[in-house]
């Protein structure tokens, strides 16, 4: 009864300890769950291993871009090197057809400036060719003047119609682009008077033409090649 008393205090006294050792149980100074510090241990081994394969793939992934840089760079300037090489017995050619281009566009731009300055001397000529076959007995030509791309005249008629008709006549010439009559009246007398004769008498006018003109690059060639000339 003794033992048994004593057995039976000693038990009753263990589940004491085991709460106060926070649900591990210990039976005389042993851990009876020693599998959970093994895996603690276990995980920290994978975590740390993880680390290092990552810093590891990491590593080796910016070598392999900054090794394919360097190599991609240095057969660049190989190319490069080469393309020079094989260049340089071009360079005096290429130079020389540089310089031809020059010539040449130098050349048209002078010959389009030469077309822009020509082209009221050829509007002036044909106003001359086609006035130079015109009747003298209906149209008095008194006085014109001629500008870059307009014509002014003065002249004489004998009436109405054949003022209208020679006019129109003068707007057919090549180049013409507009012809209109400014100013219709009867001719003036002497000291300034106005003459008054009879229905169907003589009437003097003014007339303008309009030529075509040129493009607007070579108008701007032109006028800079006056500026220059004039300079």
């Amino acid at each position: 009864m003794r033992g048994a008393l004593s057995f039976s205090s000693g038990v009753a006294a263990s589940p004491g300890r085991c709460d106060q050792r926070a649900a591990v149980p210990w039976l005389g100074g042993f851990n009876l769950l020693p599998y959970r510090q093994r895996n603690a241990r276990l995980a920290r081994r994978r975590c740390m291993r993880d680390w290092a394969v990552a810093a590891c793939v990491g590593a080796a992934g910016v070598l392999l871009v900054a090794g394919w840089q360097s190599f991609a760079a240095a057969r660049l300037d190989a190319r490069r090197a080469a393309v020079e090489q094989a260049l340089t017995p071009l360079a005096a050619p290429l130079a020389e057809h540089a310089k031809l281009s020059r010539a040449e566009q130098a050349q048209r731009e002078a010959a389009g400036r030469a077309a822009s300055l020509a082209r009221p001397l050829a509007h002036l000529r044909d106003l001359l060719d086609a006035l130079s076959f015109e009747p003298g007995e209906r149209i008095v030509l008194r006085q014109f003047r001629q500008r870059e791309y307009e014509t002014e005249l003065l002249a004489t008629s004998s009436g109405h119609i054949a003022s209208a008709e020679w006019l129109k006549r003068l707007g057919a010439i090549h180049g013409v682009q507009g012809a209109e009559m400014r100013d219709l009246r009867r001719p003036t007398g002497k000291g300034g008077a106005s003459t008054e004769p009879a229905i169907g008498g003589p009437v003097e006018f003014d007339a303008r033409l309009r030529w075509d003109e040129p493009p607007l690059q070579a108008t701007h060639a032109s006028r800079a090649a006056r500026k220059g000339g004039a300079r």
